[in-house]
């Protein structure tokens, strides 16, 4: 896993990582040991933090993505839609 977020780290170049899903709570000791093994593999640091919002991620984001077509919908000024 640390190769993979090291390759990425490479190519894209952020200033933070974030990690999320259901094996990952903040606090986490993966999450520390992730870091430790990037950090030998980069060129600069890179911060990897766990996500706030663990294996709910997915469902928050959908549930975000619906309420914004439905304000897109219900409000928009276009008279086609």
């Amino acid at each position: 896993m640390a190769r993979g977020v090291a390759a990425m780290a490479l190519a894209l170049d952020p200033d933070t990582i974030v990690v999320g899903g259901p094996l990952v709570r903040p606090g986490d000791p993966l999450v520390a040991e992730l870091a430790a093994a990037v950090r030998p593999l980069c060129l600069r640091p890179v911060r990897i933090e766990p996500s706030p919002l663990g294996d709910e991620a997915v469902r928050l984001g959908a549930v975000r993505l619906a309420l914004d077509r439905i304000d897109d919908d219900l409000f928009s000024l276009d008279p086609a839609r």
